[in-house]
């Protein structure tokens, strides 16, 4: 491969195209100093890959652009092409002829490289010049300095000369790239390898942890499937229950419909019965106004006929003269008026009896309702007492705090100095129902003298004042600090069909609000039972974790702990006030129905003591009726036996005026007795009426108090209903919560796929056991299962990595071992081919003499630097250094000459190496040149006379226009007078080349 072509334009002083064309041998560049013949080495140094700007003689890249001069404007652009003859396939490339080119513009920031026209890569153009031998670093230029640096340097600086000779430096470049990567690789392991035992680290615990979370998943699963069905059936049963009792309290409601509608219609029935008993007893009134003016009457009538009837009388006893018919029509007229009369008392005896019989029936009834009322009135007397003595003795508990702490007592005392952040006691800021109260007030026991507080500030203000006022001791609960505590959801699922749960002990407690934290913080994880029993077997559920409490105060521990039994009677602080006020609004209605039981009874007494005197009345009336029937009987029977003496005497009746009248007053006397008897009938009907309706209103208002007496059981039946139905409810809506909160499911579709197959205490049982077995599990990590699969991915993913890096550093340590021996071997044969011609190329040069190369430290070759031994006729100098300028440069130009005898590039340019040569060594020189041109081409830049008369062909270099290289083909005596005579018109202030 040699180079026929170099082509430039806008690179340093080329600021006009150039182009130079070669046809091997030695080719000569002539010109005066500063005429730019180096500029030539600088363009191909940098075409082949140079990078530093110092080695093109600038400061930074840009400055190989033209710079411009006194005739012509900066260049922006550097162009450098350099074509090469392949023909006989030195280099791999699969052209004869190849170019390669380099282009910089200015400002732009990079350069561009070409091969064969074509962009191409720094690098391509890197390995085309090392494949080649002609890199920058390689003996293939060779200036004035480099033949000093050869000359002076130590023996490791001489070795590259050597490296470039035997054509390592791809190889140490390769080697440099494999100690990179295989630095990397290095790193890359450790890093690895630190990742990998970081992984190892965690895959231990992982491991462990989803184990725990596998069981526990099973587990869980399992729980789940009892537990949805434990769900659906609560939903079922205690949904069938609430239609039940929904159905029920239908029936209930319309039974206290149906007893409120008869309330009021008996209501209604009363109220007539009042107005026709008013009414009945005004008419009895009017009638016996009436009666009354009848007898009257009726007197008076009889006294007429009685006088009538005592001379009639007369007459038939015979005092009046009379004929013996006027004595037979009188005792007849007296007979029949005694029948009369008698027929009047006989009705009369009747009618007495019966009113008798009546009033001995009123007496009854009365006595039995004095009975009645007496035990009301003792009733209401004594609960009345009961209330009465229960708030005087409230009332002096709470006056002389024998209840209350000490502690309580003092800040109780002192309200006013504390203020609104007091906000009361625990007794006094919440409510209890009285069934529940046994159970809250056992479990508050002295919690209910807590103190309730803003903040710990004003608990610690409070303990404070009672140090400093020896005020006894309390206990501070501050709102805003204190937590809610509460019963697990299914834990409370697990219980809630129990028949013995009551309720959580806050939900039997009512207060404001803002103290429901309270409330819930002392009573929200406390269970309330109906009964010890019952309480057992809940605890049992629940596995003894929870507090639970009696209605009746006894108490089952967590842990199982077991309190219970006849309990001294206390009063409780809770509701204390309240309890007081609610007994004080009971005292006008005990007072009020006190006093209507003792009017009632004083009333009922007063209608017995009545219903006495009339019947002595009227027994009375009866015995004189009865004196009288018996008068009126003998007085017939005697006018009977005095008419059966006289029946045979003819009488002559008295005249018609006489007996017309008597008549008359007669017919008077009965229509006024017929009246007085339709009277009587009236108002004996009219007592029965009136009678009838007391019994009617009696019975009434007992029939009303049995209605109200059933509505009252029935509001009860009603209350306790609607609570196992509200509580139903409550179940079958938490339990459908829980099911589509927990378990995403609806009732419907959960119900087709979980049916509980066992009895529901034996789920219960399996619910409690599972939860057990999980909670002995602890804290389990759910995500460690994902983070085991995925640290385990990475366990894997780094460990094959770790393998391949593994074998990578393997691969490159081979690799640069290999690389080693190659470069061993070359740099051993390198030297070993050069030491001969070395030996021969000094003698030459030296005129005799001998000169050979050895390694400083033979056991270490790459280690190791090359040593320079030259012996020049009639010296013995042992030290390089100590030869002179001129003989170091023959003995390093014998050396540069041995070495492209050993090995022949195919171009070498030489930069004025020659200068420090005498003439005669110069003519040496040059002849060397052409022994050694046959298998390398030489490009000599120079301007020694020796030199040029023995070149091939040779080239000018002139700056007609200043600052401007230009090139030119010349002969040599034109070469001689040209570089003489420009030499002295150089200025020193044009544009510096070198």
């Amino acid at each position: 491969m040699k180079l026929i072509k170099v082509e430039a334009h806008g690179f340093k002083s080329f600021a006009d195209p150039v182009a130079l064309s070669f046809d091997g041998g030695v080719a000569g560049i002539v010109g005066p100093n500063g005429s730019g013949k180096s500029n030539i080495n600088d363009a191909i140094r940098w075409v082949l890959g140079e990078r530093s700007a110092k080695e093109l003689r600038g400061d930074k890249m840009d400055d190989v652009i033209f710079q411009g001069s006194q005739t012509m404007k900066a260049m922006n652009r550097a162009e450098v092409t350099l074509t090469f003859d392949n023909k006989n396939g030195n280099n791999s490339i699969p052209h004869e002829i190849f170019t390669i080119s380099r282009v910089l513009e200015r400002g732009a920031g990079g350069n561009k490289y070409y091969l064969n026209g074509e962009e191409c890569r720094q690098k391509d153009i890197l390995e085309i010049a090392m494949e080649s031998g002609i890199g920058k670093s390689s003996l293939a230029i060779i200036s004035q300095g480099t033949v000093s640096d050869i000359a002076q340097s130590t023996p490791e600086q001489r070795k590259a000369i050597f490296e470039e000779a035997a054509g390592v430096s791809k190889y140490k470049f390769k080697k440099k790239e494999a100690i990179s990567k295989l630095a990397k690789t290095q790193e890359g392991l450790e890093k690895i390898e630190i990742t990998i035992k970081e992984i190892d680290r965690k895959l231990g615990p992982l491991r462990k942890q989803a184990e725990k979370a596998t069981i526990y998943i099973q587990k869980a699963e399992e729980l789940k499937q009892v537990e949805i069905g434990l769900l659906v059936d609560n939903i079922k049963t205690f949904g069938e229950k609430y239609e039940a009792l929904s159905a029920e309290l239908e029936g209930v409601e319309e039974t206290k419909a149906a007893i409120e509608q008869r309330i009021a219609i008996t209501k209604t029935k009363i109220s007539q019965s009042t107005l026709f008993k008013s009414e009945a007893e005004a008419k009895i009134e009017k009638l016996q106004v009436e009666l009354n003016e009848l007898q009257k009457r009726l007197d008076n009538i009889q006294n007429v006929l009685n006088q009538e009837s005592a001379r009639e009388q007369l007459i038939a006893q015979g005092d009046i003269e009379a004929s013996p018919t006027q004595r037979i029509e009188a005792y007849q007229k007296l007979a029949k008026a005694q029948a009369k009369e008698l027929n009047i008392v006989n009705n009369s005896i009747i009618v007495l009896k019966q009113r008798i019989q009546e009033v001995s029936n009123s007496i009854t009834n009365s006595e039995s309702k004095i009975n009645e009322l007496q035990i009301k009135e003792q009733n209401t007397a004594t609960q009345l007492t009961k209330v009465q003595t229960t708030i005087t003795i409230l009332n002096d508990h709470k006056e002389s705090g024998t209840l209350i702490f000490d502690g309580t007592k003092t800040i109780a005392n002192n309200r006013a100095f504390f203020g609104k952040p007091l906000k009361g006691t625990v007794a006094e800021l919440i409510k209890v129902e009285p069934e529940y109260l046994r159970a809250i007030d056992t479990v508050l026991a002295s919690a209910a003298q807590h103190w309730i507080v803003d903040k710990p500030e004003t608990a610690v203000k409070a303990v404070n004042f009672l140090k400093s006022n020896n005020g006894g001791r309390a206990t501070f609960i501050p709102l805003s600090t204190i937590q809610p505590k509460s019963v697990r959801d299914d834990h409370l699922l697990g219980i809630q069909g129990h028949p013995g749960f009551i309720a959580v002990a806050s939900d039997l407690v009512s207060c404001e609000h803002q103290y429901d934290v309270v409330k819930k913080f002392l009573l929200g994880n406390i269970i309330v039972a109906s009964d010890i029993d019952q309480a057992n077997k809940i605890s049992h559920i629940l596995d003894r974790r929870y507090m639970i409490v009696t209605l009746d105060g006894d108490t089952i521990r967590p842990g199982g702990v077991i309190v219970g039994g006849v309990k001294e009677k206390k009063e409780s602080l809770i509701g204390f006030d309240d309890k007081i006020k609610r007994l004080k609004e009971l005292l006008p209605g005990i007072q009020s129905q006190l006093q209507f039981a003792q009017s009632q009874l004083i009333e009922a007494r007063n209608i017995r003591k009545q219903h006495y005197a009339i019947l002595e009345e009227l027994k009375t009336t009866l015995q004189v009726e009865a004196n009288k029937r018996n008068a009126i009987q003998a007085k017939i029977d005697e006018f009977n036996i005095k008419l059966q003496n006289l029946n045979a005497e003819v009488v002559k009746l008295d005249s018609d005026e006489a007996k017309q009248d008597k008549n008359s007053k007669t017919n008077d006397l009965q229509s006024l007795q017929i009246r007085k008897t339709e009277i009587e009938t009236e108002l004996s009907a009219l007592l029965k009426q009136t009678k009838v309706i007391n019994a009617e209103l009696t019975n009434l208002n007992l029939a009303k108090d049995d209605d109200i007496s059933s509505m009252n059981n029935l509001s009860h039946s009603y209350a306790q209903k609607l609570s196992d139905k509200t509580k139903s409810e409550l179940i079958v809506s938490q339990s459908r919560e829980r099911l589509a909160t927990q378990y995403k499911l609806t009732f419907e579709s959960a119900v087709l796929e979980h049916k509980l197959n066992m009895p529901h205490e034996v789920a219960q049982e399996i619910v409690r056991d599972l939860r057990e077995e999980i909670d002995k599990l602890g804290n389990v990590n759910l995500e460690s299962l994902e983070a085991l699969k995925e640290e385990e991915e990475r366990f894997n993913k780094y460990d094959n990595g770790f393998k391949e890096l593994s074998q990578a550093k393997a691969t490159l340590e081979k690799a640069i071992a290999d690389i080693d021996k190659v470069i061993v071997t070359r740099l051993t044969n390198i030297v070993n081919d050069v030491n001969t011609p070395f030996n021969e190329v000094f003698g030459t040069m030296m005129g005799g003499g001998k000169a050979e190369l050895y390694w400083s430290n033979p056991d270490d070759i790459l280690e190791s630097g090359i040593e320079i031994k030259a012996q020049p006729p009639g010296k013995n100098i042992a030290n390089l250094k100590l030869f002179s300028g001129g003989e170091k440069s023959l003995i390093a130009i014998s050396l540069l000459f041995a070495i492209l005898k050993a090995r022949p590039l195919p171009l070498c340019i030489l930069d004025e190496v020659e200068a420090a040569l005498d003439e005669a060594n110069v003519v040496r020189y040059a002849e060397y040149l052409q022994e050694l041109k046959a298998k390398t081409q030489f490009l000599v830049i120079t301007h020694r006379h020796g030199t040029m008369s023995r070149v091939d062909a040779l080239f000018g270099a002139t700056m007609q226009n200043r600052g401007v290289t230009t090139f030119f083909s010349l002969e040599l005596a034109e070469a001689k007078k040209m570089v003489k005579d420009e030499q002295k018109e150089i200025d020193f202030d044009s544009q510096p080349a070198e």
